[in-house]
């Protein structure tokens, strides 16, 4: 084998899992890879008897990983979550290669997309283990990234029910991912009647739930197996869990999930419903722009103020309020001045009343702006997407004019 790069071989000192470790469970798998590590100078002892159950007992228990590790998944109930498990307990300067019976491309899909390097078929053949270690010697070394500034962090809440909060994150969200070019993900912490998948045309992933209940377990594969991706840019974690359940997690749950979604995107857009504010004071502390949304009544500005005093209170930034459904048909019980001095404080953004467009997109599971980009509610929404995402201001001059702002 003189044409392989001898990278694993390693120093006679080193410990044997430096360089290679395997777990197979059947006699025939054995005996290659046997053979095969005789071939690279490597002891017999680097293969194990064994399985995926056997790898996780064995990382769990303070070994550290092998520069290639070779783990058998035939047995294994659920191998996606199995090899993302694997992977994120191994760290990054480990090779995962699954190695199954199945021949099957969407598992090996799969498998790739948890974190596995390759996945190789049985009968295993000698020939193809010595690829995955070719290939494992030439990759290149990872080097010591700087830590990436966190995304920016924006909590959107509706100061009552019914007032468009939810079309605000959405359409904030798809604003910025689709116009102004930020990774960005919105999460949607109404885990029983949340309709930020819904509003997409999306299906809820499955993971959000044991994210929160279990955020010792959390990180950063769990995530991203949770998440739906609504196209290249725009992720969405939400769910529908059963009307009858009750989901309960600790303070630290949500402000754990944030972090791990502002490592990985530049806007991270928070719906959350406003009950949960209190349980919610680290999240509110971390965030660059909190938004309340109200309608222009009375009842929204007895409610917008209470909202406000406490997310001071509990160490949030200054709010933002936006008032939704503003003009149209249905004239508001009270006037943006009458509402400003109720609330001892501005409206940042009137979003325009279009029940008309903001239904039709409802009804074809499309952000408000995707079907209607040039509609007075998407110009407005746009600008306060704009803002809060941190994007530049427009260059043309005029632009400005499109939305209805303070002093108009």
């Amino acid at each position: 084998m003189a044409g392989v790069v001898t990278l694993f071989k390693g120093s006679p000192d080193a410990p044997l899992h430096e360089a290679f470790m395997a777990f197979v469970s059947d006699e025939e798998s054995y005996q290659v890879v046997r053979a095969v590590a005789g071939e690279m100078g490597w002891s017999g002892a680097v293969v194990q008897r064994g399985g995926a159950g056997d790898v996780l007992e064995m990382l769990g228990g303070g070994i550290p990983a092998p520069k290639l590790l070779l783990v058998d998944l035939d047995g294994t109930a659920n191998p996606f979550a199995t090899v993302a498990r694997l992977a994120s307990m191994a760290g990054g300067d480990t090779r995962l290669v699954g190695l199954g019976a199945a021949n099957d491309i969407d598992l090996y899909r799969d498998l790739i997309s948890a974190g596995a390097a390759d996945y190789l078929v049985k009968p295993l053949l000698p020939e193809s283990l010595h690829q995955v270690i070719r290939s494992a010697s030439q990759a290149p070394k990872r080097t010591q990234q700087t830590q990436a500034e966190p995304g920016r962090l924006v909590v959107v809440v509706g100061v009552r029910g019914g007032v468009g909060a939810s079309t605000v994150a959405v359409n904030t969200a798809w604003l910025s991912a689709h116009e102004f070019k930020r990774k960005t993900a919105l999460l949607d912490l109404d885990l029983h009647f949340g309709t930020d998948t819904l509003a997409l045309d999306l299906e809820p992933g499955r993971g959000l739930r044991e994210a929160l209940e279990t955020p010792n377990r959390l990180d950063s594969l769990l995530v991203a197996s949770s998440m739906v991706s609504e196209s290249e840019r725009l992720s969405v974690l939400g769910a529908e869990e059963p009307v009858e359940d009750t989901v309960s997690f600790g303070p630290t749950a949500v402000g754990a999930l944030l972090e791990e979604l502002r490592g990985n995107y530049e806007l991270v857009v928070v719906d959350l419903p406003r009950h949960l504010l209190p349980a919610n004071r680290a999240v509110l502390g971390s965030a660059e722009q909190v938004i309340l949304v109200s309608e222009l009544s009375l009842a929204g500005i007895r409610d917008t103020a209470r909202l406000a005093a406490a997310i001071k209170v509990l160490g949030g930034p200054a709010c933002a309020v936006v008032a939704s459904r503003a003009g149209g048909s249905r004239k508001p019980q009270v006037d943006r001045a009458t509402f400003e001095r109720g609330i001892q404080g501005k409206i940042a953004f009137l979003i325009p009343d279009d029940e008309k467009t903001v239904g039709a997109a409802a009804n074809q599971g499309k952000a408000v702006a995707a079907l209607s980009p040039g509609s007075a509610v998407v110009k407005a929404l746009r600008e306060l997407t704009r803002q809060v995402s941190g994007a530049p201001a427009p260059a043309k001059k005029g632009l400005l004019g499109w939305f209805k702002r303070d002093g108009e």
